[in-house]
């Protein structure tokens, strides 16, 4: 996955063995981010926020927002792909920008 994110942590470690399956590939990110977009709260921002501050896999922390995504429709659709994850990464981004935290 590439994309520029200008948070001094990552929301990764090193990847562990899961029993859980990875995010699909998506075809064109350009096309995925034309169609899918993400309504972000201040709920689901502080969610984000503290999934980062525990660093988990990926998988762990796109499982626990799809958790909140499933609760909260209007959020948009759950993240299934690489291209779903930097929609929504993109859309926080935009929140944190519009935003003052």
């Amino acid at each position: 996955m590439a994309h520029s994110n200008s948070h001094k942590t990552s929301i990764t470690k090193a990847h562990q063995s899961s029993s859980v399956s990875p995010l699909h590939r998506s075809g064109s990110t350009m096309m995925i981010r034309s169609s899918v977009e993400y309504q972000i709260d201040q709920r689901i921002y502080q969610l984000y926020e503290n999934l980062r501050a525990c660093n988990p896999s990926v998988l762990i922390m796109v499982n626990a927002l799809n958790v909140v995504i499933r609760q909260y429709p209007a959020l948009g659709p759950v993240i299934t792909t690489c291209g779903d994850l930097e929609c929504f990464i993109a859309a926080i981004t935009e929140y944190e920008e519009g935003t003052e935290l």
